[in-house]
């Protein structure tokens, strides 16, 4: 076999595909885009959570939005809150095919932020709620807030590549790359 020929893998029941098939599915994976780096993998998975916490609240699903969200519904109804969420994750899976993943996780830990707080503020104002059962709206506030940590946390991540001229060679010492 030569270099150019791509090789057949064999199937479950040991029968290779044929080489045409081989051919094709070698010419369509070097032609889809690839995920940047592992911090656009974790970008994906983030940007599905996004994309389903829009869902939830953009109207497809009817939910009742919860009592810790009540600082959140004061800056705007929860149908447009599921819009910001579908293109923060619309934005995410985007990003994570290029280099630059600034605006995406900035968009990303900026309404995690406001929906934690919103959740702490909740908590702050009501730690027992009226039937007698405590209050433990503080566990979304430290989820949500978690990931917001870890998207500010990534946003600082570098990729290993050549293509990031700002990778210092030696800890301490900075060199000029061209």
């Amino acid at each position: 076999m030569s270099d150019l020929t791509p090789r057949r893998k064999p199937s479950l029941f040991g029968i290779s595909s044929p080489a045409w098939l081989c051919r094709i599915r070698a010419h369509v994976m070097d032609t889809l885009p690839k995920v940047y780096g592992p911090r656009g993998t974790i970008m994906l998975g983030k940007g599905i959570i996004c994309m389903c916490f829009g869902f939830a609240y953009i109207g497809v699903l009817k939910t009742s939005p919860s009592a810790g969200l009540e600082l959140v519904l004061r800056i705007m109804p929860l149908p447009l809150w599921g819009v910001m969420w579908f293109i923060t994750g619309f934005m995410l899976i985007a990003a994570a095919f290029k280099v630059d993943h600034s605006k995406a996780l900035g968009m990303l830990t900026g309404m995690l932020s406001i929906w934690a707080l919103s959740y702490i503020d909740y908590f702050a104002r009501v730690p027992v709620l009226p039937n007698g059962n405590d209050n433990t709206s503080f566990l979304f506030a430290a989820i949500l807030g978690g990931m917001a940590l870890s998207a500010a946390g990534i946003a600082r991540m570098l990729n290993h590549g050549k293509s990031h001229p700002e990778v210092i060679d030696a800890p301490g010492e900075a060199t000029q790359h061209e």
